[in-house]
């Protein structure tokens, strides 16, 4: 792919490649077709790691599982193709507001459990968290 970095002149720059022409009138075109399969593979995905997540029969998950992945494929495939033909446009995000979710998300880190509390047996091996308090 060849992303190229566009700015409009604002705070605002958009990372997205020159816009493959399309027709613009009411006609159900390649863009709207892509954007509304990429919506399709979305919900799709949602449903699906629902349903992995709380599915119980491990033939089933493991079925489902591979049902979600491709499902992901998909959706990065379209995504991919969309972006290609600049018909997908991304916002970076501002230095500041990314150092400022670092910190918010590192604060998180007091909070789990730490590597020498596994070590000496405080939880169990096989995977479990502590009990939730509620």
């Amino acid at each position: 792919m060849n992303n190229q970095s566009q700015h409009s002149g604002g705070s605002n720059p958009t990372v997205k490649n020159p816009s493959a022409r399309f027709s613009k009138n009411a006609e159900f075109n390649d863009r709207d077709r892509l954007n509304d399969m990429l919506a399709t593979e979305k919900y799709l995905t949602d449903g699906f790691n629902v349903f992995v997540r709380e599915t119980s029969h491990q033939h089933l998950y493991r079925d489902i599982l591979q049902v979600l992945n491709e499902t992901h494929h998909t959706a990065r495939q379209l995504f991919n193709l969309m972006f290609e033909k600049g018909w997908y446009t991304l916002q970076p995000e501002q230095s500041s507001q990314i150092s400022s979710q670092h910190r918010k998300f590192s604060g998180y880190q007091s909070q789990f459990p730490s590597q020498s509390q596994y070590q000496q047996g405080q939880y169990h091996s096989h995977g479990s968290f502590p009990p939730l308090d509620y």
